[in-house]
């Protein structure tokens, strides 16, 4: 599940966030705040993208940047945010 949710991930902020002039090539390790990728309308993008697409609600509790330096931390986020809802 994993692999899927970094390439489902990868592919929507490829296609939905990043600016149609701007040359960026998104993988699962680039830096979304570093770049600039990421400000609070995009977030707002992609954490609708989470809920309605993935189906993981993210709290505010973990609105945090550490939790949205890259793909991988978002995926590791998701996946602690999916087991502590199956306990």
């Amino acid at each position: 599940m994993t692999i899927a949710r970094t390439a489902e991930l990868v592919a929507f902020i490829q296609r939905d966030l990043v600016p149609d002039d701007a040359d960026l090539k998104v993988d699962e390790t680039t830096q979304l705040l570093v770049s600039g990728l990421l400000d609070s309308l995009r977030t707002a993008r992609l954490l609708n993208f989470i809920r309605k697409d993935l189906g993981v609600p993210v709290p505010a509790a973990k609105l945090d940047p550490e939790n949205f330096k890259d793909v991988t931390t978002i995926v590791a986020m998701l996946e602690e945010l999916e087991s502590a809802r199956a306990v």
